[in-house]
């Protein structure tokens, strides 16, 4: 009890679902509904707005396509929590905060996504986060970030003539998902799954995701980071508030 009365304090006010904002977007044959709650962060003069739709007619997706790690996607809505304490702590006060980016992602060809089918989409992501992190040379023609990684590691003499020292021990940018999950929201079958360090070794990713079929997937994408303090007792008080906010997502087919 005491520890529940306790935890805003130790992790910080963030997300306030007295607040709760509808929005939704058509994605192809598909109608998005969710609630995202107030307390937002507005650092930014300018914000781009959500978008209402979503076409996945090829020549409209392509003309509005972004690229991020292994990802190309249509961005479809963002917003940002900051988690504050109740004394000066961290940036700007800052505890820690969570985003949340839904995107409609461009499938690549290595691998067919099923409509509605979570064991397609699994196996499409254990393969394109592998070619991404893992491979001497990626699908951008970079080595994987992992890869440099373990050559650095294994290959000392020859950073250190380079005029980089490697670190003590092997540290990997990125820790790809072990497991993916199945989740049932609002009669809809979901792939959960979590990265972390995403990219750029900071911070954690939990995604919630959804195969459209003809070469696209729905993910939901919240960005955890901490500031200071417990961080793991923060991770999970994000954590459960990105599975409120998972809780209030309806996906249906036209």
């Amino acid at each position: 009890m005491i520890d529940q009365l306790l935890r805003p304090a130790l992790t910080g006010k963030g997300p306030d679902f007295s607040e709760l904002t509808a929005k939704e977007c058509k994605i192809g044959d598909y109608h998005l509904r969710f609630k995202l709650p107030g307390n937002v962060q507005r650092l930014a003069k300018h914000k781009d707005p959500d978008l209402t739709q979503v076409l996945l007619t090829p020549d409209v997706f392509k003309a509005n396509l972004e690229k991020e790690f292994n990802r190309e996607y249509v961005h479809a809505c963002f917003e940002w929590w900051a988690y504050r304490g109740l004394f000066i702590q961290g940036h700007s006060g800052k505890l820690g905060d969570m985003s949340l980016t839904i995107d409609v992602n461009r499938a690549e060809s290595h691998t067919p996504i099923a409509e509605r089918d979570l064991d397609s989409l699994e196996t499409y992501l254990k393969k394109d986060l592998w070619d991404y992190y893992e491979t001497e040379k990626n699908k951008d023609g970079e080595p994987g970030a992992n890869w440099e990684a373990r050559y650095a590691f294994e290959h000392p003499e020859e950073m250190s003539a380079q005029g980089y020292i490697p670190l003590g021990k092997l540290v990997l940018v990125t820790h790809l998902p072990e497991v993916y999950y199945r989740q049932e929201i609002n009669g809809i079958d979901w792939l959960h799954y979590g990265i972390r360090g995403e990219g750029v070794g900071r911070g954690l990713n939990y995604y919630w995701a959804y195969p459209l079929g003809a070469g696209y997937y729905l993910t939901f994408n919240f960005h955890l980071t901490s500031e200071v303090g417990d961080k793991e007792l923060r991770y999970q008080r994000m954590y459960e508030d990105a599975k409120r906010i998972m809780s209030m997502v309806a996906l249906r087919k036209a």
